[in-house]
């Protein structure tokens, strides 16, 4: 499959997700939503070379997880956000075990500003956080924010790098706007905020990662 046509599927996918979404048309999100994170390890295997090598079967794993969030997350109740939560938590340790194994450089910019971008966020939502979640919240920021300074310390070819850079950098942001919508404050288009930089994220990561792996 080419990469544009898999984006022009993939574009259609998350546009019809987000707004089934928005206009409340849950059985419109059950049957688009799970078909994101799928037709993306679909992709991500078809392009990948054969046979695939270690860090491409890792990178599969982090989408399965993904799609397993994307699915409990579609449930109400705090067991499924539970599990959401702990599914994306095993996406991010994928992806920064797969970073890690590419460093270059401490990027001390991004282990400053990416922390407190964190700080700031967990001081935003805490007074609004069950005790009960708040050691998993805690424990799944570190995570997220450990990912995306893995991203940004990536050696490799440089456009490489800016996709799984960039992002990283959504997810982070995507997230950002899930917490604060959930824990602290209503937040205006949030199904459109949200969906819409996690699915950018999603398609950079594999893409940027791609084009590393292809380079091999």
């Amino acid at each position: 499959m080419k990469t544009k046509t898999f984006t022009y599927i993939f574009a259609i996918i998350s546009i019809l997700e987000i707004i089934a979404g928005t206009i409340g048309f849950r059985e419109g999100v059950f049957f688009t939503k799970p078909l994101i994170m799928l037709s993306i390890i679909l992709f991500y295997y078809l392009k990948a070379q054969k046979p695939l090598e270690k860090q491409d079967v890792l990178m599969l794993m982090a989408f399965t997880f993904s799609w397993l969030g994307d699915v409990f997350l579609m449930f109400s109740g705090e067991t499924f956000f539970m599990l959401g939560l702990g599914s994306f938590l095993m996406t991010h340790l994928f992806y920064i075990y797969v970073f890690s194994r590419t460093k270059k450089d401490a990027n001390i910019s991004a282990r400053i500003f990416i922390p407190i971008l964190s700080i700031s966020l967990f001081a935003l939502i805490y007074p609004h956080v069950n005790k009960e979640l708040l050691i998993p919240v805690l424990v799944y920021m570190l995570a997220i924010c450990v990912m995306a300074i893995c991203a940004s310390e990536r050696k490799t070819t440089t456009e490489s790098f800016r996709f799984v850079f960039v992002g990283a950098m959504l997810f982070v942001l995507s997230d950002s706007f899930l917490a604060i919508e959930k824990f602290a404050y209503k937040i205006p288009a949030s199904t459109f905020l949200v969906m819409g930089t996690y699915v950018m994220a999603q398609y950079f990561i594999a893409i940027g990662f791609l084009k590393q792996s292809l380079k091999a």
